[in-house]
């Protein structure tokens, strides 16, 4: 109860200090939690969804006062026990970054179960009752919107031309499955927060790292990385989550009008994220005409070969897979294969199989 209340206080002092996103007229004000500030996640999709979309949606009756983690002193895995607490009553999220409290939640985003955004969206949708459900009964809140970034690709200070120039590399990861897929390269998993990896690469703590591309460029990885391998290996499926009671208590109009905003919030926040991916590709290398995120990198790209792909599979299905479904069960297989495994095309294994 104790380390319960320091994280509900400490947060309710940041967010009351911080910058935050009000609409001081409306009727309805949450308090919300967003992502990081610096990237384009909030500034691009979440901020300006509480900040003008909803407002204008709702006739300025309902906003909310967002703040992003970085302003709040948060690591981002903290966002839901949060909520939970009621220090917010939304927060949009990795779903990565809270999956460690229930490994289900990782279902909306293995590594590597999609090579395109047409194939992830597909599983995205297929698997948001189950999400839903899961969040539901581990946080006493809905899901209202899921959307990706650019997909997560490896980043590297010496040459990697290939899956099998990662054995024996260490590789900053930020989930359990992006640690399954190097570990099935032969590689040895680093986990480190965001802001530390610049200092990690520089200093050699890691040898490469993953995140999106646009990401990467924004956090002036390209400073410290000579090389871009642009095989995809996940989409941060990014969560939004409204407490649950608050959520069903209020009237089913307003229910429906939020939605069909965060509908909206979600169709952009794909868009977003394919539009910007060879944008952030082509910044960190110096291969795009004209860089919008800012000045150019010169790192070098290299793309998956044929070898790459059939290497991928064959580490998507012995460990990435495997190694899930060992950690999440039974019941929770049956229900991934029903639903995201079909949108996939995959079948994940029995536990212990």
């Amino acid at each position: 109860m104790q380390i319960r209340t320091v994280f509900a206080t400490t947060a309710a002092l940041c967010f009351a200090a911080g910058t935050t996103f009000a609409n001081d007229g409306a009727e309805k004000t949450f308090k919300v939690v967003g992502t990081w500030g610096n990237l384009s996640s909030w500034q691009n999709v979440e901020q300006p969804f509480w900040a003008d979309s909803l407002p204008a949606a709702t006739n300025g009756k309902i906003g909310g006062d967002a703040i992003p983690i970085t302003e709040a002193g948060l690591k981002g895995t903290e966002v839901m026990r949060l909520l939970s607490l009621g220090v917010f009553e939304v927060a949009h999220g990795l779903g990565s970054y809270v999956a460690s409290e229930n490994p289900a939640i990782e279902g909306a985003d293995l590594s590597s179960i999609a090579t395109d955004f047409t194939t992830m969206r597909a599983v995205v949708d297929a698997y948001r009752p189950t999400m839903d459900e899961l969040f539901r009964n581990t946080y006493g809140a809905t899901i209202v919107a899921l959307h990706p970034w650019p997909a997560s690709m490896i980043y590297c200070r010496d040459e990697i031309s290939g899956i099998s120039d990662l054995e024996g590399r260490k590789v900053r990861v930020h989930s359990a499955t992006l640690g399954d897929f190097v570990e099935g390269a032969g590689g040895v998993t680093v986990t480190l927060p965001f802001a530390e990896v610049v200092p990690a690469l520089e200093k050699g703590v890691a040898d490469c790292a993953i995140t999106d591309p646009v990401s990467a460029f924004k956090a002036s990885w390209h400073e410290v990385i000579n090389h871009v391998f642009a095989l995809p290996v996940g989409y941060s499926i990014t969560f939004t989550a409204v407490n649950a009671k608050l959520w069903d208590g209020l009237d089913a109009e307003t229910r429906e009008t939020m939605q069909a905003a965060f509908d909206d919030m979600v169709n952009d926040g794909w868009t977003l994220a394919e539009s910007e991916q060879e944008m952030g590709v082509g910044c960190l290398t110096g291969t795009v005409d004209e860089c919008t995120l800012g000045t150019p990198g010169d790192a070098v790209l290299h793309r998956p070969s044929e070898d790459d792909t059939a290497a991928r599979q064959t580490i998507l299905d012995d460990f990435v897979l495997a190694r899930w479904a060992d950690r999440c069960g039974a019941d929770c297989v049956n229900a991934w294969n029903a639903t995201a495994g079909q949108a996939s095309g995959l079948v994940a294994p029995a536990p212990g199989g």
